[in-house]
């Protein structure tokens, strides 16, 4: 019996955690050297290690000079009132000076390479009793929430962040407190004063003009060393913005596929593919609430309109533990609460959409509302396209409002709409005149098609004491897929004896899911080395996978022959029910272990059975010396619904399914370790490695497929197994005119079914593994009137399934039919794509705002990248006789199977217009 530790599973495991660990020890060894070379030119910045015991300030000041090269000058009045023990690693000058001198009465003040000592007050003794400041932190101009800002105190060396709706709260001991509140973009506010009972402190920040000429590409409040999460990425809005993408459509789920470790389904669309994972397994937010189709016109663009967004943050590794219901990503997006001091907006004009923001007081300092718009030209054309007799027309729009109502500083109340539609239709007429004997034919049809998303919802948020901060949301949510069809015929005979006919069909086929939630988030802090999170959810869902109508009417001479109304015998409604319970508490464990440490549980109930899942999330970060550190974590995830679909664009005709009495909920154990490091100014490294299972997943039977049909959908299916693996890399530079990123995914991912009826039970490459994807994303800005975007993307072929060999087959009947030979699943890999997208921003301030000329070019060298293949026979003549003994005989001439592609974005200018006002 082979023993377990040489199993291929473990070798695996072995090989990707030393792959991991090589790589960072590697990524350290060759940047220490540029973070020593860089710190020269900043001294100040230089980081020491001093050791002292009982020390004299004699002896203290001749150990500083010799480890630093810095001198001290002061006078005779400056004393110790007590001798010096002193160890500390790693800390600049001041931060050394600030911990020797803190309990002494002596001041410092550092000019070059010198040092002033002077005589100063007895600080305060640190006692026993503590306090806690709390308050929001908000826009100095339009008192939006600023989502992850900083908050440190100087004396105390601690620190927080303000949570998803700009909330925060630190506990300090009594004493001197000195603040500083910090946000990427804005200006750095310091609050000193006396803490001697709790404190409410609430803050707004003001723009930082410096910051404001450079795009913002870090906030290390998710991501980063600084953070315990892993392949955890805030994508901030200037970066989406200046994204270049197809017809100038900033989109944010294009901008997350430039992230390492996702991928887009087909070259262009907008699907995410995360870690090996399908599409239906990323849980997608709008405030909160999930979103079951993120996409309009077949993936190409997403519903989410930049102009209203404030925040995106993707978790694809260690998934917090308030976070539940999907195997492969989260996609939290927040939207803007509204200003309540200025009335402002934003107006866009480009080649497909038009898109209109505005947001500003209801009652000053009191309630907002924010409101955006978009909406190809198309939907204001009822009749844009027509030929002969047709008339058809496609367009899309999203609406997004909501309205924050301030009650007091504890209590604030907001609600949010959003409501997007696609809508297609194609109408055709004919008309048949006859002379003389007056015969009349008209022949009418008309079909259409609409699909999207309608959302309402309400949060409360109520601060109970300065240290326990609640969310409470209620909310509806739909999706909607609608297919309508009519057709008239008529029929008059004007003769001697008149005739009338007329036949009329209606169809209608509707699909869906709803949901009616609520859900409430606590967040305590009760000492600034812990915050505690937790909540519960519950959702109510019908899912509602299929329902068709159909009515024929038929009459002739006035006489109704037929009226009759068919409903469909899959018309039926499924209800489940999903309750969960989350904690988790990111604490610190000295100053170089902060932990992550959660569970999720979660119930769902359906068709009379349960489904109960436990899910443990832990992730730890060390830190080491010169910004290096390192992370580990486990996530353990379950999904209870499933998206039926046979196409790799996102289709309205994609069904949602719950988990069923027979199909189980899929489940995932991922893996990761990591190394980052940040020790140069303005830049960020990392390597990740994962290793991801996966159970119950689904796969289609060989030779079934499934097109807008849910009928006896788990007859069609097997549960299996898969799993995914690789490694990410990414550089990023993150301040000055020129900012961006570069990343490489290599990666593998397989599927297997163990009772054969998929590829004989053998593994087989998952349709969308890729071995390697690379992307490069950068930013310039030339100066306040000119700057550049350009992106340029690389992905490994996927794989699909194609015929090999064609032949006959002579039935039973004695019917020949043609036949297509696949050996296994996946078979084929396909060309690798790549394209150049380039975008450039002309911008001027006038009167009243800032006008915007964007022209772009998406594809830019016109690289025919495949987005749909098939497979053709060259040479397809048949043959066939009959024998001297009667027997028929049949088959086709030498013949080959090629492989066939289908492009549909090749080089696409654009231009868009927009104006701030």
């Amino acid at each position: 019996m082979k023993s377990s530790i040489c199993s291929p599973r473990t070798i695996r495991k072995f090989f990707l955690v030393g792959a991991v660990l090589l790589s960072t020890c590697t990524l350290q060894s060759t940047i220490v050297f540029a973070t020593c070379v860089l710190q020269k030119t900043n001294p100040s910045q230089t980081r020491f290690s001093i050791k002292l015991q009982n020390a004299t300030l004699e002896e203290f000041v001749k150990q500083v000079e010799q480890k630093t090269g810095y001198s001290f000058i002061y006078g005779e009045e400056v004393r110790l009132n007590g001798r010096i023990t002193l160890a500390v690693r790693d800390l600049t000058i001041n931060e050394i000076l600030r911990k020797a001198f803190e309990n002494q009465p002596i001041g410092f003040e550092v000019s070059g390479k010198h040092i002033l000592l002077n005589k100063r007050p007895v600080p305060q003794k640190t006692v026993s009793r503590r306090f806690t400041i709390s308050g929001y932190v908000t826009d100095g101009v339009s008192s939006e929430t600023l989502i992850g800002a900083n908050i440190l105190d100087s004396r105390q060396r601690v620190g927080t962040a303000t949570n998803p709706f700009g909330f925060y709260t630190l506990t300090l001991p009594e004493g001197d407190a000195d603040l500083s509140f910090s946000y990427l973009g804005y200006e750095t506010w310091h609050s000193s004063f006396p803490l001697n009972k709790d404190t409410v402190l609430n803050v707004r920040l003001d723009s930082n003009n410096e910051l404001a000429e450079v795009i913002v590409l870090s906030d290390k409040k998710e991501a980063g060393i600084q953070s315990t999460a892993m392949g955890a990425h805030e994508i901030p809005m200037a970066q989406i913005q200046h994204t270049p993408a197809v017809l100038g459509e900033a989109d944010i789920l294009k901008t997350i596929q430039l992230m390492p470790g996702v991928q887009a389904g087909t070259e262009g669309f907008s699907g995410l593919y995360v870690r090996g994972g399908g599409p239906d397994q990323n849980l997608i937010l709008l405030d909160g609430i999930p979103i079951y189709n993120a996409d309009h016109l077949l993936g190409l663009f997403s519903i989410f309109t930049p102009e209203a967004v404030k925040k995106v943050t993707l978790f694809k590794s260690s998934f917090p533990a308030r976070y539940g219901g999907r195997l492969s990503s989260i996609v939290d997006v927040r939207t803007n609460d509204g200003d309540m001091k200025h009335y402002h907006g934003t107006l866009s004009i480009g080649t497909l959409t038009e898109k209109l923001h505005f947001e500003g007081p209801i009652v000053k300092d009191r309630t907002s509302f924010s409101i955006s718009g978009r909406s190809t030209h198309t939907a204001f054309m009822g009749k844009a396209f027509s030929s002969d007799g047709d008339e058809f027309n496609y367009y899309f729009y999203d609406l997004n409002a909501k309205v924050n109502h301030k009650f007091n500083d504890r209590s604030r109340l907001f609600l949010n709409f959003y409501h997007g539609n696609d809508h297609y239709h194609f109408n055709f007429e004919e008309k048949y005149n006859y002379t003389d004997n007056s015969y009349n034919n008209i022949y009418e049809s008309k079909s259409s098609l609409n699909w999207g998303n309608t959302i309402a919802a309400g949060r409360w948020n109520y601060v109970f004491t300065n240290k326990l901060f609640s969310n409470t949301t209620v909310a509806f949510n739909s999706y909607r897929m609608i297919v309508k069809g009519l057709s008239k015929e008529q029929e008059k005979y004007s003769s001697q004896q008149p005739r009338s006919y007329s036949y009329q069909f209606d169809s209608e086929y509707r699909s869906g899911i709803r949901d009616w939630s609520f859900r409430t988030d606590f967040d305590y802090t009760p000492v600034p080395s812990h915050h505690v999170k937790f909540g519960v959810e519950y959702l109510y869902h019908t899912f509602r996978p299929e329902t068709s109508t159909s009515k024929m009417k038929e009459e002739e001479n006035g006489m109704t022959e037929q009226d009759t109304l068919y409903h469909s015998i899959s018309n039926s409604y499924l209800h489940g029910h999903e309750a969960s319970v989350y904690v988790e508490d990111n604490f610190d464990i000295g100053n170089r272990i902060s932990l992550n440490a959660g569970i999720h549980a979660s119930l769902f109930n359906t068709q009379g059975k349960n489904y109960f899942s436990v899910q443990p999330r832990l992730s730890v970060r060390y830190r080491f010396d010169h910004g290096f550190s390192i992370k580990a974590s486990f996530s353990q995830m379950a999904q209870y619904v499933h998206q039926l679909s046979s196409t790799p664009l996102a289709m309205p005709t994609d069904l949602w399914v719950p988990i069923t009495k027979n199909i189980r909920p899929m489940r995932a154990n991922q893996y990761s370790i990591g190394g980052y490091y940040t020790g140069i100014p303005g830049w960020e490294f990392s390597i990740e490695g994962y290793y991801k299972q996966m159970h119950n997943v689904l796969e289609y039977q060989n030779g079934v497929s499934f097109f807008g049909s849910s009928t006896n959908w788990e007859e069609k299916v097997e549960m299996g197994k898969g799993r995914s693996m690789g490694m990410e890399f990414m550089v990023q530079k993150t301040l000055g005119k020129t900012t961006g990123w570069l990343a490489y995914t290599l990666a593998k991912a397989d599927r297997q079914f163990k009772n054969g009826s998929i590829n004989d039970g053998e593994r087989f490459p998952y349709k969308y593994d890729r071995r390697h994807s690379i992307s490069l994303c950068v930013n310039h800005k030339f100066s306040e009137r000119i700057d550049v975007g350009a992106s340029w993307i690389f992905n490994s072929g996927g794989t699909t399934t194609m015929p090999e060999q064609q032949t006959v087959i002579l039935k039973p009947d004695g019917t020949i039919v043609q036949a297509s030979y696949i050996s296994k699943r996946n078979n084929f890999r396909l060309p690798a794509s790549h394209r150049l997208n380039i975008g450039v921003n002309f911008n001027k301030k006038t009167k009243h705002g800032m006008r915007t000329w964007n022209i772009s070019l998406y594809n830019a060298y016109n690289s025919m990248n495949p987005t749909l293949v098939y497979a053709k026979r060259k040479d397809n003549s048949y043959f066939a006789y009959v024998d001297e003994y009667g027997r028929y005989t049949g088959g086709y001439n030498s013949s080959k199977l090629t492989l066939k592609k289908i492009t549909l974005l090749p080089i696409i200018p654009s231009v868009t217009y927009t104006y701030k006002f």
